[in-house]
């Protein structure tokens, strides 16, 4: 039996750095997303499950294994994803 593409999951892991880090309490998280699943996507459902990511949203980067890229990029099986959220100083 095939199992239909929708349904086949993608693990990621999710490294939370600076205010989003602190904000949610954790440096790391581990989920599973849907095949086919976006940066942009990815964003979207961590935004709706932490207050933190959802209020820095629209200033936060995507870093997939270390690269930049935009949310539109199609996230992968054991890709580390990397939030970035901008930083002051001096």
């Amino acid at each position: 039996m095939t199992v239909p593409e929708a349904e086949i999951a993608v693990h990621v892991t999710v490294l939370l750095f600076s205010v989003l880090r602190e904000e949610v309490g954790e440096s790391t998280l581990s989920l599973n997303v849907p095949s086919g699943s976006t940066g942009g996507t990815l964003l979207d459902q961590l935004a709706a499950e932490h207050p933190a990511i959802h209020r820095f949203r629209e200033h936060t980067r995507l870093a997939v294994n270390a690269s930049y890229v935009s949310e539109e990029v199609v996230l992968h099986d054991g890709d580390e994803v990397a939030l970035i959220t901008p930083t002051s100083g001096g």
